[in-house]
């Protein structure tokens, strides 16, 4: 009896070998064997909002306001943050989207304060205490006091056909206007 190497036990070795490789590499990605985590070292939590949040991350781009805002047309300026509501350092490697939220303090024209505001009910008032409670600390910074108070404008920014989402299809926790100055603090969650 003659046996031959017809090669194919060293293809499934090959195989099973390079299937290895792609778990292991899969796995790193995700978290799951370890790694580094660095990148996640500086974030903080905010119990009054309950919220996590990269310590230094603030961003002047307009471009997710226009998402998710585009009524405001181009606003005068935007800074804004984001992060998550799980802790970076023990969340699940692949958290589900509705762990993701961003917040933004907007500055508009009149004019749109005035479309904004303009309505067949009038917007709610809001509270200082409520405004400030849901904001990171990071933004903070750039609040303010309001003179004439907070209204609520959530269904002038809401998007067709939904209530308390945005155009882009984020759940708005937060989108109270400043008459005075046209600030419009917004705070958002992916759903």
């Amino acid at each position: 009896m003659r046996i031959t190497n017809s090669g194919h036990g060293r293809s499934t070795v090959l195989r099973t070998l390079a299937g290895g490789a792609l778990t292991a590499t899969v796995l790193a990605g995700c978290g799951l064997l370890g790694g580094d985590r660095s990148a996640d070292e500086d974030w903080a939590h905010d119990a009054q909002s309950e919220r996590y949040y990269p310590r230094d991350l603030l961003s002047q781009s307009e471009d997710q306001v226009r998402e998710h805002f585009p009524a405001l047309g181009d606003p005068d300026s935007v800074t804004m943050t984001e992060g998550r509501f799980t802790d970076p350092h023990g969340r699940a490697p692949l958290p589900g989207p509705d762990d993701y939220w961003w917040q933004a303090v907007i500055e508009i024209g009149p004019e749109v304060s005035e479309q904004l505001v303009t309505g067949p009910d009038g917007p709610e008032p809001v509270t200082e205490d409520e405004v400030r409670g849901l904001l990171v600390p990071t933004l903070e910074t750039d609040f303010a006091d309001c003179g004439s108070g907070w209204v609520d404008v959530t269904p002038a920014l809401t998007g067709k056909g939904h209530a308390n989402v945005s155009e882009a299809g984020d759940l708005i926790e937060l989108a109270a206007l400043c008459t005075d100055d046209g600030r419009l603090v917004t705070s958002l969650a992916d759903m």
